[in-house]
């Protein structure tokens, strides 16, 4: 390390991590935990080599990072690594682009064959062409990353694929927007729907019963009900403002089912975020029939909601009990199919490879 002119921090860092677990700490006493440090040396000392070579494949000279500006700009990556260490940052990082650990080396070869002033040890990362350094300012932050190229021009084609890579992004968001704002206008233009305007969800569930074995040999259920979760006995059910919170709750009731819940056999817990006003009466009125449609490659986020239409009018249908609703449920399912062109498992019939996701849940509707 005495021909160096710059500090390998990375190194110098696992090989102190090294000596405190080693026999060599001070006094040449054995650290306790004996079998933890023995399992311990070999990743350690094999990151300290590791590390030892990269910093000095990386050396003094300067290497090309991405300025704000858009322009290659020259800086030495350890450099950098050493300002923001001054600057106390909570964690710096260099380490070769794209690697995700640390792995372990042979140390035990690496320890015997080579002496510190051994040419090769220099030579050992000049196939090293892109550096990153991942920091956090704070312990709690998300971890930033810079990238550092060997060459200006490694530098700017690396610029040049990102933006690249950025545009074809943003086309393709473009494109799935414009899609999915194409199949929400399709499924409302339909004549049994209409849209759903709640501007926010409630969780619902149901224990789904065993019903047995479709043609295909599957094993098949049937909702008992539509159960609204409150957590409240004062309000009927919880009302989210949006979809993630409500999702939230969902995985905690699916891992710690409601009181009262029991399911049996071949029975099934099944739960929905669904959109539902923020404010509802305790009287039920009855129920009504929630549609959501996905369309090809879009997120749930984009879901359009719809609600099965009553017969010549401009509101949802309410069916006076559950049965009644979920009886309708797969008369429903095979309009939609027919309607907007898809098979039994939503694929396009006009592009297999493409397929809309369409669920169809009973609800609980209350009188104000």
């Amino acid at each position: 390390m005495h021909y160096m002119s710059f500090a390998p921090i990375d190194a110098i860092a696992s090989a102190t991590s090294l000596l405190r677990v080693s026999r060599l700490a001070a006094n040449g006493c054995v650290n306790e935990g004996a079998t933890v440090t023995n399992m311990l040396l070999p990743t350690i000392a094999g990151q300290a080599i590791m590390s030892l070579r990269y910093d000095y494949a990386i050396g003094g000279r300067a290497w090309y990072t991405v300025g704000t500006s858009g322009d290659a700009e020259p800086k030495n990556p350890l450099g950098y690594a050493q300002l923001l260490n001054d600057q106390n940052y909570a964690w710096v990082n260099v380490r070769p682009k794209g690697m995700i650990l640390m792995v372990e080396s042979d140390w035990k070869a690496e320890i015997a064959s080579h002496e510190v002033d051994d040419p090769s040890i220099e030579n050992s990362g000049n196939n090293l062409k892109a550096v990153e350094i991942d920091y956090r300012k704070r312990s709690d932050d998300d971890n930033a990353t810079v990238y550092f190229y060997r060459t200006k021009e490694d530098a700017q084609a690396a610029t040049r694929a990102a933006k690249e890579e950025a545009d074809a992004d943003s086309k393709s968001a473009a494109e799935l927007k414009a899609s999915d704002a194409a199949w929400r206008q399709q499924l409302l233009a339909l004549p049994y729907m209409i849209a759903n305007h709640d501007v926010g969800f409630k969780l619902v569930y149901a224990v789904c019963k065993a019903a047995g074995r479709n043609t295909k040999g599957e094993n098949t259920c049937e909702d008992d009900d539509s159960h609204d979760w409150s957590g409240n006995d004062r309000i009927p059910y919880h009302w989210f403002g949006d979809i993630h919170e409500c999702e939230g709750a969902q995985l905690r009731i699916n891992a710690m089912h409601p009181a009262g819940v029991t399911i049996e056999g071949d029975d099934a817990f099944m739960s929905y975020c669904v959109p539902a006003p923020k404010t509802s009466g305790h009287i039920i009125r009855g129920y009504k029939m929630v549609l959501a449609l996905s369309a090809p490659g879009a997120d749930y986020d984009d879901d359009a909601y719809a609600d099965l239409r009553q017969s010549g009018a401009q509101t949802a249908a309410i069916f006076k009990t559950f049965r009644g609703c979920y009886d309708n449920i797969d008369p429903t399912y095979s309009k939609i199919e027919n309607d907007l062109g898809v098979d039994g498992d939503g694929n396009l019939l006009s592009d297999k490879t493409k397929s809309v996701g369409v669920m169809a849940t009973c609800v609980r509707v209350y009188r104000r």
